[in-house]
């Protein structure tokens, strides 16, 4: 494991246990930040409660999830790792055949007045299958192709629901994966290479990610249709400036910025607290990134540094992913921020997760099956 740095137990226990208890009252900071954000975004609508309420209640429920789940021995996860991956996967496809469209993406099951969306709530069992996969292979080559056929099976029911940035998450995250198993630059470039194809495949077939790209490299064209949106993140952000236009006061938000509560949340958290008030929020997720980097490299076998590590960058790239659309960096994806963004399905997914890695992180858990990896 030449990428992750094989060291002996360095963080003694007092030290890791301030360290879990700082990481999990960061992210517990940022949701409620993100309660905060979501209600600001809505400050002007007609029900201003609606989705904060919501939020708070999932927000509630994702810590108590993560405070249970960071208490299973990590050996138990790897032992079932093929059960959960499989229970995780199935929705995947089910979904598509049963799941409600909503705004032209058949992507999450109904339950009432409660949505599900199965490609979120996948992801730390993704990353679970291909660390228990992968790390069980010792040829490169196996490995390599191991890796990218439970990548395909997984991306090609979300690429078909359409959620072509969620798929690109996915694929991220296998990059990641496999990267950090000692992979070979070569195969990676020939996985680029083959996204190529694919990718003007979907183009041609999806229409409206032309448009996203064409809307994204020259918006004045087109101001009211692909255009839109990022016209609307200008503006936004405009508002925001340096110091922000001050909680209440999100009045762009709450009249014309698209999905403020979610897809572009970060827009909105710099309109009300400009660039200046949105610094806290990178330098928190900086925060939790760089103490879960840190558990990786003290974790007591290379399984439990994969997966922790792994699943950290597959967490941070959609945040950065999220940030360079708001900021127009890139072309809108459609994903959301994770824990502050509105949604129950991406904020359980994202706190579920941070349990699994903290119980990779712990140094109680020495089962023999674990150990072996």
């Amino acid at each position: 494991m030449n990428r992750l740095r094989d060291t002996k137990p360095g963080i003694r226990p007092e030290k890791h246990f301030m360290m879990s208890m700082m990481a999990q009252s960061m992210i517990f900071l940022l949701g409620l930040w993100g309660c905060l954000a979501i209600y600001n975004s809505n400050l002007l609508g007609a029900s201003p409660f609606y989705f904060v309420s919501r939020q708070f209640i999932w927000l509630i429920i994702g810590m108590l999830l993560m405070f249970f789940v960071q208490r299973i021995p990590f050996s138990l996860i790897r032992e079932n790792a093929e059960v959960l991956a499989l229970l995780a996967y199935i929705p995947l496809l089910v979904v598509l055949i049963a799941g409600e469209r909503i705004n032209g993406m058949r992507g999450w099951f109904s339950f009432g007045a409660f949505y599900l969306q199965p490609s979120e709530l996948a992801k730390p069992f993704f990353i679970l299958a291909l660390c228990r996969f992968g790390l069980s292979v010792n040829s490169g080559i196996k490995r390599y192709m191991t890796l990218f056929l439970i990548t395909v099976l997984w991306i090609l029911p979300i690429m078909l629901q359409p959620d072509i940035g969620m798929a690109l998450i996915y694929l991220a995250a296998f990059i990641a994966t496999y990267w950090l198993m000692h992979g070979s630059f070569r195969h990676l470039l020939l996985t680029l290479a083959a996204c190529v194809p694919v990718g003007l495949v979907l183009l041609y077939h999806y229409s409206y990610l032309l448009g996203r790209i064409t809307g994204f490299l020259n918006p004045e064209l087109d101001p009211l249709g692909n255009g839109w949106h990022v016209r609307q993140f200008q503006f936004t952000l405009a508002r925001g400036g340096l110091f922000g236009s001050k909680i209440g006061g999100a009045i762009w938000s709450n009249s014309y910025l698209p999905l403020a509560h979610s897809d572009s949340m970060f827009a909105s958290i710099v309109e009300s607290l400009g660039f200046v008030g949105s610094v806290p929020v990178i330098l928190l997720f900086a925060g939790i990134i760089g103490i879960f980097y840190r558990f990786s490299l003290n974790a007591q076998n290379n399984f439990r540094r994969v997966f922790i590590l792994a699943m950290t960058i597959m967490i941070a790239i959609q945040v950065l992913v999220h940030i360079s659309v708001n900021v127009t960096l890139i072309p809108p994806t459609g994903l959301t921020l994770p824990i502050l963004s509105y949604g129950g399905s991406s904020l359980i997914s994202t706190l579920l997760a941070f349990g699994i890695m903290l119980s990779a992180a712990s140094r109680h858990d020495t089962a023999r099956a674990d150990t072996a990896c």
